[in-house]
């Protein structure tokens, strides 16, 4: 199985640039992100995650992981920041080697920005997601990280509109990342729940407040008060899913 993959639209971005004599700078943004991706998956080795793909696009790569929805956040921060990490290092040896004013200091300037974008895919959306599974639900925050994106992506239409075919083609990856990202909302919160059922977590921290299942969080293990009576979370699931 292939796991390393060059998109179609990455493909096209490098014919079109060959075709023009700026084939130089396709290489040059080509290799950033493989960089950038590449700490991805150290990380990813580092944690133990299993790696299904790197699929490499012109705006940057996206590393799918096999992990659990209930993954700490903290760890979802640093690998969401690893790939940033990689372009901060080279960022430093552009600098330390008098190249600030070259091709591959202003394309490794603009891809990082890019990627601190909070729209769906990109490294800025999952930062965002991971920051709000700390401080809030995991209902909550998978519902912020899907609003706080479809305006990035509104208002990045409205600075980027006129620009080149080639921002058309990001757009349309964005629209339909966003749109998979609200069709498999019941999916991923019913995996949720099925995780916490099924696994046991070192969780921590513990919370004990009125409420349902929807107030569930990553990394807190949660007991709920009905009155005078505390019930855990697992009990809570384990009614639901006996009742299915």
């Amino acid at each position: 199985m292939k796991i390393i993959r060059v998109s179609n639209t990455t493909l096209y971005l490098l014919f079109i640039l060959f075709l023009c004599g700026y084939i130089r700078v396709g290489i040059t943004i080509f290799l950033i992100v493989l960089i950038h991706e590449v700490g991805h998956v150290l990380v990813c080795l580092l944690f133990g995650y299993k790696i299904k793909s790197v699929t490499l696009y012109p705006f940057g790569g996206l590393t799918r992981v096999e992990k659990d929805i209930n993954t700490s956040p903290y760890k979802e921060l640093i690998l969401a920041s690893a790939g940033l990490f990689m372009q901060i290092i080279l960022y430093v040896v552009a600098l330390s080697f008098g190249y600030k004013n070259s091709l591959f200091y202003k394309y490794n300037k603009s891809i990082f920005l890019f990627n601190l974008l909070p729209i769906i895919p990109l490294d800025g959306s999952v930062i965002v997601y991971s920051l709000l599974n700390r401080f809030t639900t995991f209902k909550n925050s998978y519902k912020v990280y899907i609003v706080v994106s479809i305006i990035s992506l509104v208002i990045y239409i409205i600075i980027n509109y006129k620009y080149s075919l080639n921002n058309y083609l990001i757009i349309s990856i964005f629209i339909y990342k966003i749109y998979e990202g609200i069709k498999n909302y019941k999916y991923v919160y019913n995996r949720f729940l099925v995780e916490r059922y099924l696994k046991k977590y070192h969780f921590k921290y513990i919370s004990t407040r009125e409420g349902n299942l929807d107030i569930l969080k990553i990394d807190t293990y949660q007991y709920f008060k009905n009155g005078g009576k505390i019930t855990s979370e697992r009990e809570k699931l384990a009614e639901m899913f006996d009742k299915t």
